[in-house]
């Protein structure tokens, strides 16, 4: 009764069995100026827990809980951020457009250590054990201390670019190796230890917009990345090899869930590919815009789009189930959690909380897990000082 009556207050109708409807939770509009000089929201949402962290292009980094949405607390980085934050190992690692790459406590987003270069952050960083790895936009890796920020080794790539897209692709590490993609379309793997190269693998096609912007999927079965000139690939772990090619560009990642290859192509389509033969299983409605990496949210698929609007598919058919519209597009895939939470960012770097209920079959009595220990006192405190 007591669902039933909420769906009541908020003005909606009570679906029934057979419906998947999505609820707009919450939302939150910073009021960030956005012109055609300032670049536009790119920085993936991360959620951890409880917890969802969000950086923005005017430095804000901010810790809310996921479910309320309230504001736990708030820091501000040097410069804009625009596409590189990613937790690990209790602490948030932020880069900016200044050369700045920060470690924040997620507790209270204190600075832990800062790290700077010359040339900007665009992607997230991949930490593993003791070892931070992030990526420059003019194509250096970096390996960095995770506890102190020094530097442990440097690798950079100089190709024969010469007109890329803004973006870079986030490296992954997987066993003793570091995978990433570059600006000049070839993708390499690093040893971890030291950043020297295991292979080099050329996958440039056309003469111009042939960056690896996508971050490589690694799993046993090998790499898994698209170049923004035109194809798919899966190469590989050990010798960079090519086992299968797709005839559909990426600009954002691939997902690979049970041995299939979720693809936003730069075609108009989303595409489920079968992950040994790249054999299609399922091929979406045409879509306007660039597509975002799709998102797993339960058993769903969240597909954002750089013109609006934001596709939730079935995962297994690719059959469009419902549209939610940002206003403005986003450069910013969906973040996507396991009880059927999604958040997405729009181009006018409003932050929205939606949530996806299946009345496809009856389900038992749902629970929402209380904030951690760590925010508790902090958050209720905050929430109740703010709805009293």
């Amino acid at each position: 009764m007591r669902f039933l009556f909420a769906l009541f207050l908020i003005g909606l109708s009570v679906p029934v069995l057979g419906q998947t409807t999505v609820i707009t939770e919450w939302n939150v509009t910073p009021g960030i100026k956005i012109s055609l000089e300032t670049p536009q929201q790119r920085t993936q949402p991360v959620v951890v827990g409880d917890l969802l962290f969000t950086a923005d292009i005017a430095g804000n980094v901010t810790a809310y809980h996921r479910v309320f949405g309230y504001v736990l607390w708030k820091t501000k980085v040097e410069g804009g951020v625009d596409g590189a934050l990613s937790y690990g190992r209790s602490k948030l690692f932020v880069g900016d457009l200044k050369g700045n790459l920060y470690a924040l406590n997620s507790r209270d987003g204190s600075e832990s250590w800062r790290f700077k270069i010359q040339s900007e952050w665009l992607s997230p960083p991949a930490i593993y054990r003791d070892k931070v790895v992030a990526m420059t936009s003019n194509d250096e890796v970096y390996a960095l201390s995770e506890s102190k920020g020094s530097e442990i080794w440097h690798y950079s790539h100089r190709g024969d670019e010469k007109m890329t897209v803004r973006g870079t692709a986030a490296p992954t590490i997987y066993g003793d190796q570091v995978v990433t993609g570059f600006s000049d379309g070839n993708l390499a793997a690093l040893r971890l230890k030291d950043g020297k190269e295991n292979w080099v693998k050329r996958l440039k096609t056309r003469e111009r917009f042939y960056d690896v912007d996508t971050t490589p999927v690694v799993d046993d079965g090998g790499v898994i990345a698209a170049s923004f000139d035109g194809k798919a690939y899966s190469l590989d772990l050990f010798s960079g090899s090519i086992q299968w090619t797709f005839p559909a560009g990426a600009y954002s990642s691939p997902l690979v869930v049970e041995n299939r290859v979720y693809l936003g192509g730069l075609d108009g389509y989303v595409y489920a590919l079968d992950r040994r033969s790249s054999a299609v299983i399922w091929k979406s409605e045409r879509f306007e815009g660039v597509a975002l990496a799709p998102t797993q949210v339960g058993d769903f698929l969240v597909v954002t789009t750089s013109s609006d609007p934001v596709f939730i598919l079935d995962m297994k058919t690719g059959k469009t189930l419902m549209k939610e519209y940002l206003g403005a597009g986003t450069l910013t895939p969906a973040t996507g959690a396991a009880d059927g939470w999604f958040y997405c960012f729009s181009n006018y770097n409003n932050l929205t909380a939606f949530r996806i209920f299946d009345f496809l079959e009856k389900k038992g009595p749902e629970t929402v897990s209380s904030p951690t220990a760590v925010i508790r006192d902090l958050g209720k405190s905050k929430y109740d000082k703010n709805h009293s």
